[in-house]
């Protein structure tokens, strides 16, 4: 292959990895990328020069570069949404893609065991999965370096992290958001930093709507005993009172919810002991679908009945009621929930039933982004005084651009730390810190807890930190 072809093929690499959103170009200058190769007709002239023809070419790379540099970058984000930790974040632009979503660390930066992150989530499909509504929950993950603990070798780590959206793009269904991210000390993150998920929401739909039963029509329910041991859980029911429990709905299926989701149904329905009786069934497991449903009985003038209690039941793949006591859970298959209402038969016709839940959509997939961050240790300042406040003892502090972090000892049963009153004296003024969490160990006495900031510390202007009234001076 010549340096020319060799040539071709870098700039072509290049081209392949820069995506442009033509909607926001020019009319005049829009250029599609990766759906399809840009043809350019050739007259049968005299033949362009290979450096000529490599020139052009470049510069093209170079216009599309910029544009799309311009339209979501780090430069184009910072000055697009100017959040509120971007004059202390570098560019990582990093990303990875699976089931057609892409997440990728625009930029970031990491404070010893704190961390704030800009990313972003869309669709590359054309399908349109990202909502306002898009979150990670506990799908999200930090790579730790845990402590061992133990003779076993069993590890134990821990962190905490608030997420704000910051946008959500209707046009690129693409959404930001910004993570402030604190690991304990005994597990402090990975270097360089490593973010991740297994899983995403994409958005969920809300019902409040009438089940499709008459409740006139219903009959005496066909029953299965029930001990003790088969009540995984109830709402207002106290755990002395399941052995009261004989009988419950026989599992099976009766009638669709409004959601029309075949992951949920109404499994049951029926009148015991005078009371109506109504089994609602969904798979268990899955990390999407139908959450749990809300019922309640309405009149017709809108005056509302809620139930006297409710039963957590589950069940194996051929309905049979399981255990606690057992260890059924890994043979779990269907989770059933009883409500029960103090309606008579003969009142029953001038209710309906309601039911109000959500049905959440998601994918599940592997997105792990690493972003080499440059050394802000300079940035941090820490002191191994015993400090003793209120009982409690500040062995060990951290003071970063984006907070404090204490670990210490208390006395007493309680460890009030987390809920201290924690401000921070500058020369241009008093700070006050928002709580940010933490950890503790009862048997030790030891705690472990964090205090964010709004924006950006400027640690070199600190002269004291300041606890439940209590100074510490800073030389």
């Amino acid at each position: 292959m010549s340096k020319f072809d060799i040539d071709e093929q870098n700039i072509y690499d290049m081209f392949s990895q820069i995506a442009v959103d033509s909607s926001k170009i020019a009319d005049g200058v829009k250029i599609k990328l990766h759906e399809e190769n840009v043809k350019i007709p050739i007259k049968n002239h005299r033949r362009w020069s290979k450096s000529a023809v490599a020139a052009i070419v470049m510069s093209v790379v170079l216009v599309a570069t910029a544009t799309a540099t311009a339209l979501g970058g780090f430069d184009w984000f910072i000055e697009r949404f100017n959040p509120d930790f971007g004059k202390i974040v570098e560019p990582v632009e990093n990303y990875s893609e699976d089931q057609g979503i892409r997440m990728e660390v625009i930029g970031a930066q990491k404070y010893g065991n704190k961390a704030i992150v800009y990313l972003s989530l869309q669709d590359m499909t054309g399908q349109n999965r990202i909502t306002e509504q898009t979150d990670f929950r506990d799908g999200f993950s930090v790579k730790m370096n845990p402590r061992e603990i133990g003779e076993d070798g069993e590890t134990l780590s821990s962190m905490s992290w608030r997420e704000k959206m910051i946008y959500f793009d209707k046009d690129t269904n693409k959404v930001y958001y910004e993570f402030n991210i604190t690991a304990d000390a005994d597990s402090p993150m990975s270097n360089p930093l490593e973010l991740g998920s297994f899983l995403i929401y994409l958005g969920k739909k809300s019902y409040e709507e009438p089940i499709d039963i008459s409740l006139a029509e219903i009959k005496e329910g066909e029953t299965t005993p029930i001990i003790e041991d088969n009540i995984w859980g109830g709402v207002g029911i106290r755990f002395d009172d399941y052995s009261s429990f004989t009988e419950v709905l026989t599992p099976g299926y009766y009638t669709d919810m409004p959601h029309g989701e075949k992951e949920q149904w109404v499994s049951n329905v029926g009148i015991i002991d005078g009371k109506l009786h109504v089994q609602i069934g969904r798979f268990s497991g899955g990390e999407f679908g139908p959450n749990d449903a809300n019922l309640a009985l309405a009149d017709s003038k809108g005056n509302i009945i809620s139930p006297d209690y409710e039963l957590m039941l589950y069940g194996d793949k051929d309905n049979h009621l399981l255990g606690v006591k057992e260890d059924d859970a890994y043979n779990t298959e269907y989770k059933y929930n009883e409500y029960v209402f103090s309606v008579s038969k003969e009142n029953l016709n001038k209710y309906t039933l309601y039911y109000s839940g959500s049905v959440y959509t998601g994918v599940e997939g592997r997105w792990r982004v690493a972003a080499n961050l440059s050394d802000s240790n300079k940035d941090i300042r820490t002191w191994t005084n015993d400090i003793p406040v209120e009982g409690h003892i500040f062995e060990y502090i951290t003071l970063s651009p984006l907070g404090l972090q204490v670990r210490g000892t208390y006395e007493g049963e309680n460890c009030m730390a987390s809920s201290m009153k924690v401000e921070i004296e500058t020369a241009d003024g008093i700070i006050p810190l928002e709580g940010g969490g933490g950890s503790e160990d009862p048997e030790k006495h030891t705690f472990n807890s964090n205090w964010n900031v709004k924006e950006p510390l400027d640690v070199t202007k600190v002269s004291a930190i300041i606890i439940e009234g209590t100074r510490i001076s800073i030389k």
